[in-house]
């Protein structure tokens, strides 16, 4: 699969169209919502470290200016900044759903019911961000929490910059409720959220979950279960137990969960399992919840390879939109990835930025009256 297979993901006639809805280009003269789309997406992807002003050398570039029908006018990257801050964030939203929708449509299986739960923090100075959360015993840092479902590809975000959502039993939990489920997801969380309302919650929703609690953890043991395979790669199955919690008032959950208690054969430590799944074996629980480490893996590529650990904008609704225009870049490097049969991140990157490349100048050459096709002939990456 080519770029330009991928970029037909978001065609330009949607993007003109969504700009209608969400008014993103009334009373704007330059910067209109498909040029920052298209910067904030190939500016990603070709720059290692990402700011307004490279930003501004981008958006001045021919290669880039060559991409639209008519000339675009110069902007400074203080033009760039206001733009991030009064741009209609849910144009991106709507851009990311449409995406999210077709690649939904082409690559999701049964298999991919399970939907991982988690935060990662973005942290600056507290002179610089004024808005957020104080993270950890930091003094002078300030942090937004960004809390992301995950299911092969990113399938729901939100962004949070009170305090009191620097607690996952608050912000994790409002994201679960709020993102589109099924009775046949299985839900996977850490230990985050440790709220014994919140079991009995998702419970009374129907919400299946598999997480992890801690080993204090006071419960009350109703029936046992059988347990037919003890041991995988990693871990002894020790115990299959019906219980009901305790909460810090001393108060049962209403609902009876599965306690699944497994020791770690490299570590010999015990760990705990909860789930409120009543088909599936202790082991298929156990390693299922191995599957949480997905979403681990894709915060670590989109903050060292797509720049997400560092805010090009201070306000909230410029946050947004590169909050989107990140799992957008995300879907698409992971359908490339997909379709041309590369093993990692980074790599995709970078023969997708090759594209590019390719890509722009050929449009250049177009403009001038040139053959395109000889641009192939030249370089195509391999």
């Amino acid at each position: 699969m080519k770029l330009r297979e991928i970029l037909s993901y978001i065609p330009k006639e949607q993007l003109r169209m969504f700009a209608l809805e969400y008014q993103v280009d009334r009373q704007v003269k330059k910067l209109s919502g498909e040029v920052m789309f298209y910067l904030l997406l190939f500016s990603s992807l070709n720059v290692r470290h990402n700011s307004l002003r490279t930003l501004e050398q981008f958006y001045s570039s021919p290669t880039f200016t060559g991409l639209f029908d008519k000339p675009i006018k110069h902007a400074k990257y203080n033009s760039i900044s206001d733009r991030l801050r009064t741009i209609n964030a849910d144009y991106f939203k709507a851009i990311f759903e449409s995406v999210l929708s077709r690649y939904s449509d082409s690559y999701l299986k049964p298999k991919d019911n399970i939907i991982a739960f988690d935060s990662t923090i973005v942290t600056l100075s507290s002179k610089l961000l004024k808005t957020g959360m104080k993270v950890g015993s930091y003094q002078g840092v300030n942090g937004i929490k960004f809390s992301m479902a995950f299911s092969s590809v990113p399938v729901k975000s939100k962004l949070f910059t009170q305090r009191v959502y620097s607690s996952e039993d608050v912000a994790l939990k409002e994201l679960i409720v709020e993102c589109p489920l099924s009775r046949d997801n299985i839900l996977l969380f850490d230990m985050g959220i440790q709220s014994r309302n919140t079991f009995d919650e998702f419970t009374d929703k129907h919400f299946t979950f598999v997480t992890r609690i801690r080993e204090i953890a006071r419960y009350r043991v109703m029936s046992k279960n059988p347990v037919e395979i003890r041991e995988t790669a990693s871990m002894v199955i020790q115990s299959d137990y019906n219980v009901r919690l305790f909460n810090k008032e001393n108060k049962e959950t209403r609902h009876i969960f599965r306690l699944i208690i497994a020791r770690l054969k490299e570590k010999d430590e015990e760990i705990y399992f909860l789930t409120n799944h009543a088909d599936y074996s202790a082991t298929e629980i156990a390693e299922l919840y191995k599957r949480r480490w997905e979403i681990e893996v894709f915060f670590k590529f989109i903050k060292q390879h797509l720049d997400f650990s560092h805010l090009l904008s201070r306000n909230e609704n410029g946050m947004k939109v590169e909050m989107y225009m990140t799992l957008i870049t995300a879907i698409l490097l992971i359908v490339y990835k997909k379709e041309n049969g590369l093993s990692g991140y980074k790599m995709a990157k970078l023969k997708l930025a090759i594209e590019i490349e390719s890509l722009l100048i050929k449009e250049i050459v177009l403009i001038c009256g040139g053959d395109p096709s000889g641009v192939d002939r030249l370089w195509v990456p391999s």
